[in-house]
């Protein structure tokens, strides 16, 4: 979640998909109606008719309930993207300021819409609707993967992107963002999702109508987007529509996933599961036999793989790090929190005892030992 349920009153519009939260998630929902109480407008994409859409805002006279066959949120959502950019629905600042739209990408990669190459096995090649490096996986038979090896960014020195301020290098993320939902015009859209065009358009014009400063919306999902083989992608497309509104970090603006009890994210979070401490850092197994403060430190930097959040990490940036690399520092800081040092100024004093208050793990078994 980027909100919390309270600031959802502050939203102009609320758009529920994937959820519904007048008979799953009712505390959520309480803060919908005051949205709704402050002349916010909530819209419900579904492919059913559920409680949350029986209270959908009905504007010159349509209802603001899109329905749309499961399984249709990613060319939904590009249908929007391609209705925000068409009626200039924009907020450019925001895009120029806080997103990756003027990085400029590796020549070699290729959206969806070029024809790209595709392994012998296939029948044609070249083919559009796949991205470039698409080639067979030895690990399964008749199964494909991604060569990702295009998928990277320019840069114009170690560690800084290459950019165009203008967006207009085709190059770009912009411009390779528009030539991706190019094909997503409101008939195309509707006869991918099922949808009445009427309401489509309906839809679209109010929710991209806060892409305006003065104006946020909120998008609220569950496991009716979650639930499917592509849900991260689904929920992708969500962020990159708030992106280009500007609905991050305002009041009112944010994505929020809906979960289905109070623990889930606790779970991870507030480390309520055995084998994780906070920061989703790993509880210490038997395998790693020292104790001492550095040797834990040097586990935790590189004991685990990493998984690089950061821009060109993997593609051609020698000095991007990831998210794990700091584990050490991480680690000394929980320890810190948890056991105070006796003599602040001395860093060393008493935290080896403290990487020794640790449980340790036996690797073979699911539980904790000391």
């Amino acid at each position: 979640m980027t909100q919390h349920w309270i600031d959802i009153k502050n939203s102009d519009v609320v758009m529920v998909i994937g959820s519904n939260p007048a008979e799953n998630h009712p505390i959520s929902f309480k803060w919908v109606l005051k949205a709704l109480d402050n002349g916010g407008k909530l819209i419900v994409v579904d492919p059913r008719y559920t409680r949350t859409a029986s209270k959908a805002s009905i504007v010159d006279g349509t209802q603001l309930v899109c329905r749309l066959r499961s399984g249709t949120d990613i060319a939904f959502i590009n249908g929007m993207l391609k209705w925000a950019v068409d009626h200039n629905r924009i907020n450019w600042q925001y895009v120029k300021d806080c997103t990756n739209a003027s990085y400029l990408i590796n020549p070699a990669f290729q959206t969806c819409r070029q024809a790209n190459a595709v392994p012998p096995s296939l029948s044609v090649s070249p083919v559009t609707g796949v991205f470039s490096g698409l080639v067979l996986d030895p690990r399964r038979q008749k199964k494909y993967k991604y060569d990702t090896s295009t998928w990277s960014y320019q840069y114009a020195a170690p560690g800084q992107p290459a950019v165009d301020p203008t967006l207009a290098n085709p190059n770009c993320a912009w411009q390779k963002f528009l030539e991706q939902i190019s094909v997503y015009t409101v008939s195309k859209v509707c006869e991918i999702c099922g949808s009445d065009p009427a309401v489509l358009e309906k839809v679209y014009d109010v929710y991209t109508s806060t892409f305006a400063d003065v104006k946020s919306a909120n998008i609220m999902y569950a496991m009716g987007t979650t639930q499917h083989t592509y849900g991260t992608q689904n929920i992708r497309a969500y962020a990159i529509l708030q992106s280009i509104l500007g609905n991050i970090g305002v009041a009112g603006g944010g994505i929020n996933a809906l979960r289905g009890e109070s623990n889930v994210q606790g779970s991870t979070d507030m480390c309520l599961l055995w084998h994780i401490l906070p920061g989703y850092l790993n509880v210490v197994n038997n395998s790693w036999a020292r104790r001492d403060r550095a040797a834990y430190k040097a586990t935790y930097s590189s004991g685990r793989s990493p998984l690089d959040i950061t821009p060109g990490g993997g593609t051609g940036n020698p000095i991007s790090l990831s998210w794990w690399k700091f584990g050490g520092k991480y680690i000394d800081s929980l320890l810190q929190a948890w056991w105070p040092l006796e003599n602040p100024r001395d860093p060393q004093a008493n935290l080896d005892k403290a990487y020794h208050y640790l449980p340790k793990a036996r690797k073979e078994y699911w539980y904790t030992h000391e």
